[in-house]
């Protein structure tokens, strides 16, 4: 009896399927369409969804057909599995003309989600997860120039909020190799990598607001693939980007997104020592001071010798800039600065400045330490003490390699050099000095530390 009635129930799917769908459907009030209608809806739905769920592909293909064709509105289901369907028949295929079938069907399946469902996701993540079935089924055969408009409207629709995050990147990819192998397209590129990087730039701060970590993370590496990728692609070098922005940068010079802009995109190159990185920063500096444009006239005030106001640039983009991390390192970039005029003290001060922003930064406490073995001849008067000094050094090393296991390679690498430099035993008995004692080391250094005997 069973067998009779499973056998009735495919002979109803089958005929239902082949007939073609009533017109007057309607999707909104009656989705699964009217009487007879309705019954087979529903019953060639759930012997689709019971099928695709067990991955019997073959077996969920005609009851999908009528539901797609019949009951378009009924379940979003239709949606989900029939991508599912198609690329398993087109992976089972090996007749060209056939897989190409499969592959337009899975296109048409996500265009009439959109008609029937577009409101129930965006428009973006259809067409990103569109796109992804394109380059899975079609593989190195892929239209790069199909994928970018797939994923450019994409991401239009929903720029910050973009869902699935790697939409980004696959974005930039496609948009690179339409680029390189047509460098007509390098504006173009260049146009959406900055437009893109600012999106994700705020997808990132959404997802910080939103305390969620693991998105703001995941983001932050979807940032550096698409700008190594801007980096070494050729089309952002410093020329390319100067003569890119140089007319542009006048006309706009009250639009403080667009010079923004114009400082990331030439900053990114290493390119903030250009006459138009520093015209830029001073227009955005008077239009809303920034960390960027203080940085940029920092650097200007370098080049130009005026280190006392570049001492005072450095300290504004510090204070405005809002990451800690790049706080810390714009004092840094200034401790280089007086390190290299061997201005040991301020220096020491600008490094202790970096750590005020970011405590972890090991890199402040090895600059210290390589100031204090730098001067080490020239703090005694008696030159057999100078290993004293390197004790200082030393110390600095250990609390590096403490606070940033990055530098512990580093800070080793030179704990082993200072310490061969430190007083030996036969000396320190000569001079009344004893190891483990406290000795204070004097000078522009001025700090106390144990001794330690080679």
């Amino acid at each position: 009896m069973r067998k009779l009635l499973l056998s009735g129930l495919v002979a109803i799917v089958v005929v239902a399927a082949a007939s073609a769908q009533k017109p007057g459907y309607d999707p909104v009030k009656a989705p699964y369409g009217h009487g007879e209608d309705s019954v087979n809806c529903r019953l060639n739905l759930s012997l689709m969804q019971t099928s695709a769920k067990a991955e019997d592909y073959k077996g969920a293909l005609q009851p999908w057909v009528y539901t797609y064709e019949n009951c378009p509105a009924s379940s979003k289901n239709i949606y989900i599995y029939g991508p599912r369907i198609f690329k398993a028949l087109h992976a089972a295929e090996t007749d060209a003309a056939k897989k190409k079938e499969h592959l337009d069907k899975v296109m048409e399946i996500y265009d009439t989600r959109l008609k029937y469902y577009g409101q129930d996701d965006a428009k973006g993540t259809i067409l990103a997860y569109k796109a992804y079935d394109y380059m899975e089924l079609m593989g190195e055969q892929a239209d790069q120039s199909v994928i970018y408009d797939m994923l450019n409207e994409a991401i239009e629709d929903l720029k910050d909020h973009m869902n699935p995050l790697d939409a980004y990147s696959y974005f930039m990819v496609a948009s690179l190799n339409e680029y390189l192998s047509d460098n007509s397209k390098k504006d173009r590129y260049i146009s959406d990598y900055f437009r893109v990087a600012g999106y994700v730039d705020q997808a990132i701060a959404n997802a910080r607001t939103a305390n969620d970590e693991a998105s703001a993370d995941y983001l932050g590496q979807v940032k550096e693939g698409i700008v190594k990728g801007f980096v070494n692609s050729g089309a952002g070098d410093c020329k390319t980007l100067t003569d890119y922005y140089a007319d542009q940068v006048e006309p706009n010079k009250g639009d403080k997104a667009f010079l923004n802009e114009v400082l990331d995109a030439l900053a990114s190159v290493g390119c903030s020592d250009t006459d138009l990185y520093f015209t830029a920063a001073e227009y955005l500096y008077h239009l809303e001071p920034s960390a960027g444009a203080a940085l940029g006239l920092a650097n200007k005030s370098l080049r130009d010798k005026d280190y006392e106001t570049a001492v005072k640039y450095y300290g504004d983009a510090a204070k405005m800039e809002t990451d800690k991390n790049k706080a810390s390192d714009y004092m840094m970039q200034l401790a280089g600065i007086f390190s290299n005029q061997r201005n040991f003290a301020r220096a020491r001060q600008a490094a202790y400045d970096a750590l005020e922003y970011n405590p972890n930064n090991g890199e402040a406490y090895i600059l210290i330490a390589q100031l204090y073995a730098s001067s080490a001849a020239n703090i005694f008067p008696e030159p057999e003490k100078a290993g004293l000094v390197y004790l200082a050094a030393v110390d600095k090393l250990q609390k590096a390699r403490s606070v940033d296991p990055s530098v512990a390679s580093k800070a080793n690498n030179l704990i082993n050099r200072y310490s061969a430099a430190f007083m030996d035993t036969e000396t320190a008995f000569m001079m009344g000095i004893k190891a483990g004692e406290t000795v204070t080391i004097p000078g522009w250094i001025g700090e106390t530390t144990t001794v330690r005997l080679r």
